[in-house]
């Protein structure tokens, strides 16, 4: 390896090799290129994911939308329906390895027009709302019925991505469906034929 002493160098000589160095251009494609890959990779992954993320939050909002339909077209429904229903909304929203709560409300008012629960079902299988527990999440009470009940429909789903997971943290995604009984005044939730709500 040659050693270049610049004391021994004439003036000149040390002039011309900086013009040369800062005139080169071998490299300078690939030190662009160093320089833009981060960028690029980053901008890359944020429309992957914000695209993905988009889409999931699409499909919450159908599974939100057809879990209260569904269940506003019955007369009646057996507790086992109903889990058979929220398992299939499961299934809509695509859960992998993610968490979704979901519920299926019938909200009624009482006698003193408090909007209260009248039946709730979840996808764990339980009742998350006791029945004449108060009720505040109905977007406008004002259309609820005294004679009457409204299917509600709640979906809360934490959206995490396969594929960055570890740089973006999850999106949670919270969405409610409501619906009119259109084939009684109110949907009755029942543990066995006969044997139902009031």
């Amino acid at each position: 390896m040659a050693h270049f002493n610049l004391q021994k160098l004439p003036l000149k000589a040390v002039g011309s090799s900086t013009r040369r160095f800062w005139s080169a251009r071998s490299g300078l494609a690939a030190l662009e290129f160093a320089l833009i890959l981060p960028v690029m990779v980053i901008l890359f992954f944020g429309v992957v994911e914000s695209s993905d993320a988009l889409s999931q939050g699409r499909k919450v909002t159908l599974a939100v939308n057809t879990l209260a339909d569904l269940a506003a077209q019955e007369t009646e429904i057996l507790t086992s329906e109903a889990d058979d229903l929220l398992d299939g909304v499961e299934q809509i929203v695509g859960v992998n390895g993610g968490s979704a709560t979901i519920r299926l409300v019938s909200v009624i008012t009482d006698p003193d027009d408090n909007v209260i629960v009248h039946w709730s079902r979840d996808n764990a299988g339980g009742q998350p709302y006791a029945p004449g527990a108060a009720y505040n999440d109905l977007p406008n009470a004002a259309l609820l019925d005294p004679n009457a009940s409204i299917i509600v429909a709640e979906i809360e789903y934490a959206y995490t991505s396969n594929l960055t997971h570890f740089i973006i943290p999850s999106v949670n995604f919270d969405r409610l469906a409501t619906r009119w009984p259109r084939r009684a005044m109110r949907v009755q939730l029942c543990t066995s034929p006969g044997n139902c709500t009031s």
